[in-house]
C-alpha cells in the first residue's frame, strides 16, 4: 500500500501553510483567480478588476543586495501588491521585513526615467499567525507614512497586517464580521473537520471564500500537495527546535561563563585581600621599628590615616 500524507479521504489542506496558501490563489483556474480578486477587493475595501500575477522573486540592483521572495506577487489596476502568509506563530523582526519588502516593491516597479506621476502605489499584505502588536486592539491594521498629526505624504507605501490570533478571539457570528475578518476565519478553520458547517456559512456570505473553498477541495485531492504541506510543517518544527536548542545552549554557556567569571573574580579578590593583609602586617612591624610614615607609605602603599587606625 502506497504511503499517503493525507490523513483521510475528506481531509483538507491548511491555508495557513505557505504552499497551500499560494496554490489557493495562484492555481490555473477561474475559481482561483476569482478568489484572489475577491480577497484583494475585501482587504483594500475597493473593487479590484484587473489582477495580473508577477514573478514572486525580485532581485536587487547590485549582486550583494538582499533579494525579496514573495508568496504572491501581482499587479492590480496599475498597483503592485505582495501577499504573504506567515504560518509560523512567531514574530521575528517582521515589521522590518515588511517595510523592506514594500520599499523593494516600489523600487522594482518604478519606471526608470519616467515622470514622478508614473510611480505606482504599492501594498504589502501579510496574514500573520501571531500577534504583531499587543498594544493594538484591531485585528486588521493598515500602516502608511504619516506625520505626527496623521496627515499622509502620498500614500505610496502601504503595509497591511491581518493578525489571525486576534480574529480567532472574535465571535463566530458571521453577520457581525467584516469581509476581511471572514477571510481570517476561513484561514483558521478551513482544514478543521469540526468547523465545516461554519465554513459553509462563510461561503454563503462571501463569494470569494466560496471560490477559495472550491479550489481548496480540488487541490486537496493531489497527494503531492500534501507532501509539500507536510514538508513545510516539518521545516517549521525544525526551525523551532533549532531556535530552542540555540536558546538553551546560550543559557548554559552563559551560566558556565558566569561561574568561571565568578571564580576568577573570587580568586583575584582573595589574592588582593591577602596582599593587603600582608602589607598591613609589614606596616605594623615597620612602625614598631620607629620608621616614619612617609617611608612606610612608599614601601606598602598604605596611607598615613589608615596607619593611624592600625596604631589605635
Amino acid at each position: 500500500m502506497a504511503l499517503s500524507y493525507r490523513p483521510s479521504r475528506d481531509a483538507l489542506l491548511n491555508p495557513c501553510a505557505d504552499p497551500t496558501f499560494k496554490i489557493i490563489f495562484t492555481n490555473d483556474s477561474d475559481e482561483s483567480r476569482g478568489a484572489l480578486t475577491c480577497f484583494l477587493s475585501d482587504i483594500l475595501e475597493k473593487q479590484v478588476t484587473d489582477v495580473v500575477l508577477q514573478p514572486n522573486e525580485l532581485s536587487g540592483e547590485a549582486l550583494d543586495d538582499k533579494q525579496s521572495e514573495f508568496d504572491i506577487n501581482c499587479k492590480i489596476d496599475g498597483k503592485a501588491v505582495n501577499i504573504e502568509m506567515q504560518g509560523r506563530n512567531e514574530n521575528t523582526c517582521y515589521g522590518k521585513r515588511a517595510e523592506y519588502h514594500v520599499a523593494h516593491l516600489l523600487n522594482h516597479y518604478t519606471p526608470k526615467g519616467k515622470s514622478w506621476q508614473d510611480i505606482p502605489q504599492v501594498f504589502q499584505i501579510s496574514v500573520l499567525n501571531f500577534i504583531f502588536d499587543n498594544e493594538e486592539e484591531n485585528c486588521i491594521n493598515w500602516y502608511n507614512m504619516k506625520n505626527a498629526n496623521g496627515r499622509q505624504i502620498e500614500n505610496l507605501l502601504n503595509v497591511i497586517f491581518i493578525e489571525l490570533p486576534k480574529i480567532k478571539q472574535l465571535p463566530d457570528d458571521v453577520s457581525k464580521l467584516t469581509k476581511t475578518q471572514m477571510w481570517g476565519k476561513f484561514f483558521l478553520y478551513a482544514s478543521n473537520k469540526d468547523k465545516q458547517a461554519y465554513i459553509k456559512e462563510l461561503c454563503a456570505h462571501n463569494r470569494g471564500i466560496n471560490m477559495a473553498v472550491t479550489v481548496l477541495e480540488h487541490v486537496s485531492q493531489d497527494e503531492m500537495n500534501w507532501y509539500h504541506e507536510s514538508r513545510y510543517w516539518m521545516h517549521v518544527s525544525d526551525m523551532k527546535t533549532a531556535e530552542r536548542h540555540a536558546i538553551e545552549t546560550g543559557m548554559a554557556k552563559g551560566l558556565e561563563q558566569g561561574i568561571q567569571q565568578g571564580l576568577r573574580q573570587g580568586i583575584e579578590q582573595g589574592i588582593e585581600q591577602g596582599a593587603n593583609q600582608k602589607n598591613f602586617e609589614n606596616a605594623k612591624k615597620m612602625l614598631e621599628c620607629n620608621i616614619d610614615f612617609e617611608t612606610i607609605f612608599k614601601v606598602t602603599g598604605i596611607p598615613e590615616e589608615e596607619l593611624v587606625k592600625c596604631i589605635e
